[in-house]
């Protein structure tokens, strides 16, 4: 029993509670050190969920402009073009075949300092 009480009194010195300037500062290195890279990390998915984001839209945007236009029935669908939010899209009809046309959807948005394009089409009959 003394020799607890003993260490006790001796781990404690009156005056000397607390950390030192130099240990705060080590923690504050060891900090920077892990939360730094997290924050880069951070940043980047960020970007890349803006980028997944708009990759989406122009997706969107061409199919619903293909499918619009595939709804307007064969010998009535012509060339067009527009915008939706950031997206602009052109819409190109070519005569493949006698009674067979192809419809082309290109949707362009930017991305970043890069201007991205999606391009998809369909086949449009007289039946």
């Amino acid at each position: 029993m003394w020799r607890k009480l003993k260490r006790w009194a001796h781990g404690r010195r009156p005056g000397r509670e607390g950390f030192t300037l130099v240990e705060i500062m080590m923690v504050l290195v060891i900090l920077s050190v892990g939360v730094l890279p997290i924050a880069i990390i951070q940043h980047r998915a960020r970007g890349e969920v803006n980028e997944a984001d708009r990759h989406t839209q122009g997706i969107a945007v061409a199919q619903m402009q293909l499918e619009r236009l595939k709804s307007q029935g064969f010998g009535n669908i012509v060339n067009e073009n527009g915008t939706e939010g950031a997206i602009t899209w052109v819409a190109q009809v070519d005569n493949v075949a006698f009674g067979l046309d192809r419809v082309t959807v290109t949707a362009t948005w930017q991305n970043k300092d890069a201007v991205e394009t999606l391009v998809v089409s369909n086949l449009v009959s007289m039946r």
